[in-house]
């Protein structure tokens, strides 16, 4: 007797058999299905490989998250995958570069020796992120002191010819800071060459430097005014991917920036020389702040008067400086107790008002006797003597109001010129700094 297969399980099976055989067969990853066996093999002969692998995984997706408190949950994180397996270059490279983001510089720099001298650079990727590695290295080196070192790996990775343009611009400012001036220059300017320059602004700023501590002042100038630029609010100096190298840096460079800015604010650059000398008074670097400083201490002060926008008055900027200049010393000595700070005075004044006419009725028929409203009022004259914005406030408030108390009756009995056109104002303002 035949046996009956019933309908609904040959359906099954026949779909179960087109799954498995299906036409055409999918593409099999083989660089897939080879990192399967090999962790497999892995996980079967090293037990500690996948902890390790998960603890790396914990520091990865905390440094996303790119906050001092997730860098050093990383750190401990990393702390126990070198624990387990000491001999993997990973764990000791995602370490160096959390200690760098923590500013850590000496156990950075640890750590990514360490990694690179553990690690092979077997294919194009990994002799990317070994270049990457170096320049990080570099950087710790130099902040951690270690300058000698720092010039031999970024010169060594600059040879490579990956990233090449940020390399001989950290290798140029090592090089500043071991008072290897001529070869920062002629690192800087091939730096400045280089078709992946990362940034040609910082570049230039340390050109200027190197140009300005090797006493080419002219050179120097042109550098900086260069770098304005392209960085017109000196960006790259307030806010550097990494810190600049050596106490005080930010502040020589931003003493250069205002003394050779398109017009020159000396008020600014007498401030920041002067923190720079505190910051930094054992610098190599330290004669020559002095220069700076003295030389800006013959300027006749202020230099220059600036018109603030809205008014559109006719005034006579030069005929205000003059005037300005007469009282300059009694408000600079206004700020004796504060000499790393500067106040902005601001002047406003205005023209005498149109005689408003009495509004005249429109016709109640053709409706054409309409007549415009009165210009807007003027701002009232007056002064406004307040902290430079420029500056961060560092010194005692009690002392700054003072310092402004002082200044302001001085600056309100300024003949500034007068104002002849009706319903017109200006408003200039000028800085004030201690002698």
């Amino acid at each position: 007797m035949r046996r009956v297969v019933p309908l609904l399980v040959l359906t099954v099976a026949a779909s179960a058999w087109a799954q498995s055989k299906k036409y055409p067969p999918e593409p099999v990853d083989k660089d897939q299905e080879r990192a399967e066996r090999s962790r497999l093999w892995d996980n079967a002969t090293n037990p500690s490989s996948e902890p390790y692998q998960d603890l790396i995984a914990d520091a990865k997706q905390a440094m996303s998250d790119r906050s001092d408190d997730q860098y050093r949950f990383a750190v401990d994180k990393l702390d126990e995958a070198i624990a387990l397996q000491p001999d993997e270059d990973e764990g000791y490279a995602l370490r160096g570069a959390a200690y760098m983001e923590l500013k850590q510089w000496g156990k950075c720099s640890a750590d990514l020796q360490a990694a690179m001298a553990k690690a092979t650079a077997d294919d194009a990727s990994e002799r990317k992120v070994a270049v990457d590695q170096r320049r990080k290295l570099g950087l710790c080196q130099a902040r951690a002191g270690k300058l000698a070192d720092a010039e031999r790996t970024l010169s060594e990775a600059a040879a490579t010819g990956t990233g090449t343009g940020e390399m001989l611009m950290r290798l140029g400012e090592v090089r500043i800071a071991m008072g290897k001036l001529d070869e920062a220059i002629a690192a800087l300017t091939t730096a400045l060459e280089a078709s992946d320059a990362p940034s040609h602004a910082l570049t230039r700023w340390l050109l200027a430097s190197a140009y300005d501590r090797a006493r080419r002042p002219a050179e120097s100038i042109e550098a900086a005014k260069e770098a304005a630029r392209v960085d017109t609010r000196f960006g790259s100096l307030r806010s550097p991917p990494v810190p600049l190298l050596g106490a005080g840096e930010t502040e020589y460079l931003l003493g250069l920036a205002w003394e050779s800015n398109d017009p020159p604010r000396p008020e600014y650059a007498l401030v920041y020389f002067r923190k720079f000398l505190r910051l930094a008074p054992d610098s190599p670097w330290r004669k020559r702040a002095e220069d700076h400083l003295r030389e800006l201490k013959t300027t006749v002060l202020p230099e220059a008067i600036e018109r603030k926008p809205g008014g559109v008055a006719t005034v006579d900027l030069d005929a205000a400086r003059a005037i300005v200049r007469k009282q300059m010393p009694a408000m600079r000595a206004c700020l004796a107790k504060v000499p790393n700070q500067a106040l902005e005075v601001k002047i406003t004044r205005s023209g005498p008002r149109s005689v408003t006419p009495r509004p005249v009725r429109p016709d109640p028929f053709t409706r054409s006797r309409y007549r415009p409203p009165p210009p807007p009022a003027p701002p009232p004259d007056g002064i406004a003597v307040i902290n430079s914005s420029e500056l961060t406030f560092e010194a005692p408030r009690s002392d700054m109001d003072a310092a402004a108390r002082c200044v302001e009756p001085i600056a309100s009995r300024l003949a500034m010129p007068a104002v002849k056109e009706k319903d017109t104002w200006y408003q200039i303002s000028f800085l004030v700094v201690a002698p």
